[in-house]
């Protein structure tokens, strides 16, 4: 569901961006001034879900930290579309330029950290568990195979050498930043060369050991990239909010010098 909102955005982005020289709207009236009001109380309402993940006891009649949690992620596309075609895709005066502007940063911030939460928020025990528990399926497989000629122990000696190796560095901020790169290739250069020794035996048996195999390495290098994204997390959270607050007041001051000029 995530994608299909992600690419109807971006349909609807590359839409208004085509036909930004139509005058679809009229920022100061109608739709268009209809638009930058639902825009920015969208934009207002993302401030829920940071006070109920605070607040898990007396805001628990709200609802889950995980539905605020999806809310807050649609909001933060929905509100800045509604704003880009309140503007018509312009920055227009200095006053528009800023809150624009502070709205895209925000906007980006936002996706940027989302993508860091994808990366840790099963935390650092759960993917060392993932890993191991993936290799004890694979095992199994790899059992049937052998009887048909594919190297089980081989295959199993190497798993096991890079379940040691994401153990290792993703536990500190530095090893785990070198495996971003380092570790990210030797586990896609094995993962390739493990799929050509799985030749033999039968074909829906060998579909599901090179998709398991193909799991394992994705959740070993999650494991060893665990402590560079928890830490860029960390990092993000503290700027996050300031470039929030940040656009709250380019927003406050655009909606004033609107009026009164």
């Amino acid at each position: 569901m995530s994608g299909l909102v992600g690419c109807a955005i971006l349909i609807a982005i590359a839409w208004g961006w085509l036909h930004r020289a139509d005058d679809l709207v009229d920022p100061e009236r109608g739709l268009g001034y209809a638009l930058g009001i639902i825009g920015g109380t969208m934009m207002l309402v993302l401030l829920a879900y940071p006070l109920r993940k605070r607040q898990p006891v007396k805001l628990k009649a709200m609802g889950t930290v995980g539905f605020w949690f999806r809310f807050h992620m649609l909001l933060g596309l929905l509100g800045p579309l509604a704003i880009l075609y309140h503007s018509r895709f312009t920055f227009g005066a200095l006053n528009s330029a800023v809150a624009l502007g502070a709205m895209v940063v925000v906007a980006g911030s936002g996706l940027i950290g989302r993508f860091l939460y994808s990366r840790v928020h099963r935390g650092y025990s759960d993917r060392k568990l993932e890993i191991r528990t993936l290799q004890q399926d694979m095992d199994a497989l790899l059992d049937d195979l052998e009887a048909v000629g594919v190297p089980r122990g081989r295959i199993l000696d190497l798993l096991q050498l890079f379940e040691d190796k994401a153990v290792r560095a993703g536990g500190a901020f530095w090893s785990s930043a070198w495996a971003v790169v380092g570790l990210g290739l030797r586990t896609h250069s094995a993962q390739w060369r493990l799929a050509r020794k799985l030749t033999a035996g039968d074909a829906h048996l060998r579909k599901r050991v090179q998709r398991d195999v193909r799991e394992y390495f994705c959740a070993v290098r999650r494991a060893a990239e665990f402590a560079f994204y928890d830490r860029l997390l960390r990092l993000w959270h503290l700027l996050h909010l300031p470039l929030f607050i940040v656009l709250i007041a380019a927003a406050i001051l655009h909606i004033v010098a609107v009026h009164m000029y």
